[in-house]
């Protein structure tokens, strides 16, 4: 059977038949329900798990940390040409709200801001290929069938912009705590109070544009993002079941998360409640992400903006198994994002993440033009075959199937 075909043709009917995949969706649940069907005769459990989702309490964070910041700004202004010193407490107020918001939603993945939004019903799709005999260790390839709003920030600017954009925010809140600190202590002349309000001025115009990060009304159809890690895990599955294959002690899992895009909600929900089942094996997650470009191959061993560690013997895995292919796979620098292998990390779960995506401007990532017209079947060839690898090196077995 060609896998790559079958990759490439589930994709395509996911995004053809399942629009508007967003997290909490009605088409989330019928694509997992497609891939589940197709599934059916390849493993030997299927179980669904349910989980509250509000999903757009995520993504919202920056938009509103922007928000915030500009109502900061304002009543710094009023305090400076009105002589008004409650204003500088009042643009505190509000400028230490946008920090909190930002920092707990989009750098540490905590449900602040979740109660704000309307809530959903998530759903995480589990299944798994028992091993031959009392299973020792447990894999799980970990895909998310949930899509992106498409943003217009990365969709138009170019890196240098967009972190542009960020720094100033993040520059705002600091300049803003010292200047309104400033202003209250009453020493400065207006005239220096005023150039601190052109400061915040120029500050604000260069973060304005991530009010518009988020597109609410345009959804995209995820093919890379992330369709592409669903079906490179469900097609060694696939390929398992063809050839009549068990490994003897090990299961071979396949996770589907649901609202990935909003902060690894389904990871987390799935992590936690299952955490004793996880614990009770040698178990290893490998989440697999927009598999689109081979030169932008990365592991990612960190997570959460750069707080949080990978498992480093998970990260090994796939640099072994890459080498075995070829490949000499570095560990991926500073991004603004996180994959679901740090849901797993986070409570002690050994994890990590393959990706192929550039943080730049791309028509493949949080853009309408990442459809099934724009896969790149090479690099899933590439990445199938690494995956496929380390699977078996976890296995501790000498067959490559």
């Amino acid at each position: 059977m060609d896998y790559i075909r079958y990759i490439t043709e589930g994709i395509e009917s996911i995004c053809k038949h399942h629009k508007r995949r967003t997290a909490g969706s009605e088409t989330v649940r019928s694509a997992q329900a497609e891939m589940a069907a197709s599934m059916k005769d390849c493993v030997d459990e299927i179980r669904t798990q349910q989980f509250e989702i509000h999903p757009q309490a995520f993504m919202g964070s920056v938009p509103l940390e922007a928000f915030l910041c500009l109502i900061s700004c304002a009543f710094f202004l009023v305090g400076v040409y009105r002589s008004q010193s409650w204003a500088y407490m009042v643009s505190l107020v509000f400028m230490m709200s946008a920090v909190v918001a930002v920092v707990a939603e989009y750098a540490l993945y905590r449900q602040l801001t979740d109660r704000f939004y309307p809530r959903k019903t998530g759903q995480n799709l589990y299944m798994v290929r028992k091993a031959k005999n009392t299973p020792k260790r447990r894999i799980i390839l970990c895909g998310h069938a949930d899509a992106a709003y498409e943003m217009p920030v990365l969709k138009y600017l170019p890196a240098i912009l967009i972190y542009i954009c960020i720094g100033s925010g993040v520059l705002f809140w600091l300049v803003n705590f010292l200047f309104c600190n400033l202003a209250l202590a009453e020493f400065l002349p207006q005239g220096v109070l005023e150039v601190l309000a052109v400061i915040e001025i120029v500050l604000s115009v260069l973060y304005a544009p991530l009010l518009f990060l988020v597109d609410w009304r345009t959804v995209v159809d995820g093919a890379n993002d992330n369709l592409t890690g669903c079906f490179l895990g469900m097609s060694l599955r696939k390929e398992m079941a063809d050839k009549d294959l068990r490994f003897d002690d090990t299961e071979v899992c396949c996770l589907i998360t649901d609202g990935e895009e909003s902060g690894l909600r389904g990871a987390h929900a799935f992590a936690i409640e299952n955490v004793e089942e996880l614990m009770q094996l040698n178990t290893m997650v490998i989440a697999v992400d927009t598999i689109h470009s081979e030169k932008e191959l990365r592991i990612f061993s960190r997570g959460i903006n750069y707080t949080e560690s990978n498992s480093e013997e998970a990260c090994n895995l796939l640099y072994f198994a890459g080498m075995k292919n070829g490949l000499d796979l570095p560990n991926a620098e500073f991004y603004p994002g996180a994959c679901d292998s740090e849901a797993f990390s986070v409570i002690g779960i050994k994890a990590a993440a393959i990706c192929g995506v550039a943080f730049t401007p791309q028509d493949y990532y949080h853009n309408v033009k990442d459809t099934y017209t724009n896969l790149n079947p090479e690099c899933i060839r590439i990445v199938r075959s690494v995956l496929k690898d380390a699977v078996d090196m976890f296995a501790k077995v000498g067959n490559i199937f």
